[in-house]
């Protein structure tokens, strides 16, 4: 049987009939590369080649980043050619080099976003989703494994409330329950002649950052943040951020508790998934509970600008999958959903832009 043309109209229906239901936010680096193209892979390779390659590494080390580099000259993808790291004190300098990278450029952008003369171009979307949460269910439950923190200066700048799961003062600990008071608020109930304070929760958005962030760290044994260090980390202080390559999957087994065992039941309590700026590079954070619910015809959309053929695999894997990205050749829309045939051209909307999707599908 031959499949159905996908016109405006049906596409149209099928984004918005999406949003019925409260879906898990996965975003990638495509978010933080719209504020800044600095942010991107390539911007960190040629960091990471230029300052490990001029230091005076030990013979091991040495031939171990040569091979990280003719992985990458090669054109070996940066996950598959990070995987020539084995020694611990070579991943410790990847380590820092990627945060000192990262860092300077998230210093560049934050003050530009607090202050509004930039927009991370996500934040309309998410003040969409948030403020559409039923009052039954009052958590946008939001992942990424991106390590700089534009997200959450647009969502203070935003003014919407939310918790990526420490509590305390200057430096904080990991505590999701302790959190998570942090996000009540006492509401006076009148009920005929008696008062009595009830409290709520507020809408908030709970943000996973699934392989660490700028601000945390590893001390006394314990995954803290701290924004004091995000530009300045004292030398005897372990960030804790989770960079390519298998020894990901080592420190991942290292950091489970901390990093993934509430964004792991996030997962499974989810029944849909908006994917933004999200490459599916990174296999391991949808092969698992994700991979299988999209494989069982979980809705997903994905949203973002370029198409890739790892994008596709997925989209063939998954059973009810929208795709919204730009024309290879020009700024128009695309979209293509594999139960129907072929792409559906929109050549007068760039719905693959964040903002434009939220005006267009999700209303003001």
């Amino acid at each position: 049987m031959s499949k159905p043309i996908l016109s405006k109209e049906l596409a149209y229906k099928a984004l918005q009939d999406f949003f019925n239901d409260k879906p898990f936010v996965l975003f990638g680096t495509g978010t933080s590369c719209a504020v800044d193209m600095n942010f991107g892979m390539g911007a960190l390779e040629t960091h990471l080649k230029n300052t490990i390659s001029a230091k005076n590494l030990p013979d091991e080390q040495t031939a171990e980043w040569q091979s990280v580099v003719g992985n990458l000259e090669n054109h070996l993808d940066f996950e598959a050619a990070m995987n020539a790291i084995q020694d611990q004190t070579l991943l410790k300098l990847v380590i820092d080099e990627t945060a000192n990278h990262v860092a300077k450029v998230d210093q560049l952008n934050s003050l530009k976003i607090l202050n509004g003369i930039k927009t991370w171009s996500a934040i309309k979307l998410f003040q969409r989703l948030v403020d559409g949460l039923p009052e039954t269910d009052r958590i946008l439950h939001v992942a990424t494994p991106n390590y700089d923190l534009l997200a959450e200066y647009a969502i203070t700048s935003a003014d919407l409330p939310y918790t990526t799961g420490f509590w305390g003062g200057v430096v904080r600990k990991l505590d999701w329950a302790q959190a998570e008071r942090q996000m009540t608020y006492v509401d006076r109930v009148v009920t005929g002649r008696k008062t009595q304070n009830v409290t709520r929760l507020k809408k908030h958005i709970r943000l996973y950052k699934v392989h660490g962030s700028l601000n945390t760290f590893w001390i006394d044994n314990q995954c803290k943040e701290c924004n004091l260090w995000i530009y300045d980390c004292p030398e005897s202080l372990e960030r804790l951020i989770i960079t390519p390559g298998t020894s990901k999957y080592e420190k991942l087994h290292t950091y489970r508790d901390e990093l993934l065992s509430e964004y792991d039941k996030a997962v499974r309590n989810s029944r849909s998934f908006l994917f933004l700026g999200f490459g599916f590079n990174d296999q391991q954070l949808v092969e698992n509970d994700i991979g299988k619910k999209l494989q069982a015809q979980s809705p997903a959309l994905i949203i973002t600008r370029d198409w890739s053929q790892k994008i596709q695999d997925q989209l063939d894997k998954s059973k009810n999958a929208w795709l919204v990205c730009k024309h290879q050749d020009n700024d128009s829309t695309r979209i293509l959903n594999q139960q129907y045939h072929d792409w559906l051209d929109l050549p007068d909307k760039q719905l693959w832009r964040f903002d434009e999707f939220a005006t267009e599908i999700m209303g003001n």
